[in-house]
């Protein structure tokens, strides 16, 4: 299964430029819809760049709003986008520029044809937005991405399937990649991988889904499935650090992205202290089912110890006095993965990291919320600056369910203290940044007494 994605996506990163990887001191927004605004995936992105570039300040800015598309985006470009000033836009639109509605198990014409039409104005939109964002966000890089599939394949309870969808959005991924061409821009497919990783695990198991029950929104699995095609497509790379130690030579052989000092011999075995100049990748145990799916350790996570020249035997791993691991020669011999176990300090610090960088996100989720309130009072020509036209309207005019309508009472009361929020946004990233600094630790291999 991890060589067939493996393969697929190999094929699809051929065929598009690579992107660049962000560098330090660009900012870059995530510009999109509901699968942006509280997704999670441009988060482990985020997670991926604190702990492997430590050194390397990078803002990334959640710029997606629940409901919006290609077209209705454009009425907020100046806001969310341009006022970042961003070196980079990353943009995913299409799962509500499609027309889900049209999509039933036995179109007739009209639907058929309301089908096509909303390909059209999908295409169009999408080019009035890539000449805006060039025009009006300083010449920003694009990176294009292919919207996540919607999930007409998998078998649930709900009865909420809408046949032919998926395949509409398909056509939406391939004008995404005629934009991208056309423009010289880099393109990041999330469709094809994701909808090739359903229809392979469904064959075994009809009610998988990389997608939430809903059909719509990835779960966290799927999130980092877009996380990890994101950061294949820029070349990021997989070393955390290697270390390599010749016991019978009593020699450090090798390192990279680290620092070998102070090798010597202790109880029988061998001590030395590395200073790595990055951290494991810490992956969310949300979605940690998706490890043995696809290649996510081997293509992003390598934090490799190897120690030859041992005798035969077993020998414990310890880190800063604490056991990690047991290992026999052999596997010390050939070199073993510690990004993912979790009782080495490494993995602990890079777990709090990604915590702090979760309530990062979290609470910058409430500045997305503002912007969708903002978003649909402005499609109902009623100014959001205007608090008391708000409230009248709130009071007399707007309906009283409804995902925005919910919202609106929150916005009445937050909106000018929303200053307050964006401090603590700030403060959360500055506390991330601070916290993903690696520190020297003490490795000791010694002999397992029998």
């Amino acid at each position: 299964m991890k060589r067939f994605l493996s393969g697929l996506i190999g094929a699809l990163l051929i065929c598009s430029a690579r992107a660049e990887l962000f560098k330090d001191g660009e900012t870059v927004c995530f510009f999109g819809d509901s699968i942006t605004h509280g997704g999670r995936f441009h988060s482990y992105i985020y997670d991926y760049y604190l702990t492997r570039f430590p050194d390397r300040t990078v803002r990334f800015v959640n710029a997606g709003v629940s409901g919006d598309s290609a077209g209705g985006a454009q009425g907020r470009l100046a806001d969310d986008v341009a006022a970042n000033k961003p070196a980079a836009v990353v943009v995913m639109f299409g799962m509500n520029d499609v027309g889900r509605g049209n999509y039933v198990a036995e179109p007739n014409e009209q639907q058929r044809a309301a089908q096509r039409q909303a390909l059209e104005r999908y295409r169009a939109n999408m080019e009035r937005l890539t000449a805006r964002l060039r025009a009006e966000a300083g010449e920003p890089r694009l990176l294009f991405v292919t919207p996540s599939p919607f999930d007409q394949t998998g078998v649930n309870d709900r009865n909420n399937n809408q046949p032919g969808c998926n395949d509409g959005l398909a056509r939406c991924a391939e004008i995404v990649r005629e934009l991208a061409a056309q423009n010289k821009d880099t393109v990041v497919d999330f469709h094809a991988p994701m909808t090739a990783l359903n229809l392979e695990r469904q064959r075994s198991d009809p009610s998988f889904t990389i997608i939430g029950p809903d059909r719509v929104h990835p779960g966290a699995p799927g999130h980092l499935m877009m996380a990890w095609l994101f950061l294949k497509a820029q070349g990021a790379p997989a070393l955390v650090a290697r270390v390599e130690i010749d016991a019978a030579a009593g020699r450090v052989v090798a390192s990279e992205n680290a620092t070998v000092t102070g090798l010597e011999k202790r109880d029988g075995g061998w001590s030395f202290t590395v200073l790595e100049q990055a951290l494991p990748f810490p992956v969310d145990p949300a979605a940690r089912p998706l490890l043995a799916w696809v290649p996510i350790e081997r293509e992003l996570n390598q934090e490799v110890l190897t120690v030859r020249g041992l005798a035969p035997g077993r020998y414990e791993l310890r880190i800063d006095g604490a056991a990690v691991d047991q290992f026999d020669a052999e596997a010390l011999a050939k070199g073993v993965n510690l990004a993912s176990n979790d009782a080495t300090p490494q993995v602990r610090q890079a777990r709090a990291v990604a915590q702090l960088n979760e309530a990062r996100r979290s609470t910058e989720t409430v500045l997305r919320n503002h912007a969708a309130v903002r978003w649909f009072l402005r499609h109902r020509k009623v100014d959001p600056d205007d608090l008391a036209a708000v409230r009248v309207y709130a009071e007399t005019k707007m309906g009283k369910t409804g995902y925005y309508e919910s919202k609106v009472p929150e916005y009445l009361k937050a909106w000018e203290r929303r200053g307050e929020v964006i401090e603590k946004v700030a403060d959360l990233d500055r506390q991330a940044r601070a916290a993903c600094k690696p520190v020297p630790h003490l490795f000791a291999v010694i002999p397992v007494q029998p």
